[in-house]
């Protein structure tokens, strides 16, 4: 591995007292070197190449850090809301990662036997250690909005969930909040679900899967002239299923459509592989609305295009395996 070369002591020891401007004292020569760049300025090369503070003033960087945009690190014609900075060309993601550890400045992960063995006890890629700091300070971001975040979302997924949840918060405990927060969660719709291919071909079929969520749709109110008569609308102190609503939303209950891609288009029936799909999807949003809707509510998990099924020589229908049928509701 190459080192980096070691950065010169501040010349700021020469107005210390003689016990103190040592040389040798790896700590404090460098320490002094801040307010040497500050008072007086210091050539960013003698930090190491890192930024100094007023390159991170010009470029904003310390304003738009604690926003997960990271606007500073693109053009300024740049208008996509988050731009990516993993998934891209190796040579493109590791310059725009590169600046961002120039005005940051992660040391490289190392230890002291890395010098005594063949191997060093750490990666050799010099942005290890920087990806690492990158992901906990995004974790740090998060906590700010009481927002955990998922392991095993990428950088750019957790950039994108930071920056839209104040959105959430605005919307919390309404069908609109809930939807929007398990379409960005779960990343929906759901696109290429595999299902059944037709005869005579070998190509791949897919489906989509999307999810609504919606106050239930209540009955009609009918005005009768006698209360006694069959059907007629009597308000009443508690509310039980089937009552028609004055207000027109049953009160404390969410309707949550999972539509499957036979619900359009009958002919796109999932196959065993696009079931699996399904069913870790639905498993996914019952997690996250036990998690996330509000106390004292209830969800009803309705699954539209579950019951296209088609006996024949290509596709035999298995409930549980291949096929879907069912209403699940959530315990109050």
């Amino acid at each position: 591995m190459n080192q980096p070369a070691p950065m010169p002591p501040s010349s700021y020891l020469r107005y210390l007292p003689a016990v103190f401007a040592r040389t040798d004292d790896d700590f404090l020569a460098h320490y002094l070197l801040i307010f040497e760049k500050l008072l007086t300025g210091l050539a960013d090369t003698t930090l190491d190449g890192r930024k100094g503070i007023q390159d991170l003033l010009s470029a904003d960087v310390i304003g738009n850090l604690f926003y997960s945009r990271f606007s500073f690190l693109f053009p300024p014609g740049d208008e996509t809301f988050i731009p990516p900075i993993s998934g891209l060309p190796p040579a493109k993601g590791t310059a725009i990662l590169e600046r961002f550890d120039s005005y940051i400045g992660v040391p490289e992960i190392g230890s002291a036997l890395d010098g005594h063995i063949d191997s060093p006890l750490y990666s050799s890629d010099a942005l290890a250690a920087f990806n690492a700091w990158l992901d906990e300070f995004l974790a740090w971001l998060g906590g700010w909005v009481d927002l955990p975040l998922d392991s095993t979302w990428d950088l750019d997924k957790k950039r994108n969930v930071i920056a839209q949840s104040m959105a959430l918060y605005r919307l919390r405990g309404t069908p609109q909040g809930l939807g929007m927060l398990l379409n960005l969660l779960l990343d929906l719709p759901l696109q290429q679900v595999s299902c059944v291919k037709p005869s005579g071909t070998t190509d791949p079929v897919y489906g989509t899967v999307t999810v609504n969520v919606l106050h239930p749709a209540p009955p009609p109110i009918l005005l009768k002239d006698d209360a006694s008569q069959p059907g007629s609308f009597v308000l009443r102190c508690a509310y039980q299923p089937g009552m028609p609503l004055v207000s027109g939303y049953a009160p404390w209950l969410f309707v949550v459509q999972v539509v499957l891609p036979a619900y359009g288009n009958a002919k796109l029936v999932p196959d065993a592989t696009g079931i699996q799909q399904i069913q870790a999807l639905l498993a996914q949003i019952t997690t996250v609305l036990d998690a996330q809707r509000p106390a004292a509510t209830r969800y009803q998990l309705q699954i539209l295009g579950a019951s296209a099924l088609r006996a024949d020589a290509i596709y035999q229908p298995v409930l549980n395996s291949n096929a879907l049928l069912g209403t699940q509701t959530s315990p109050p």
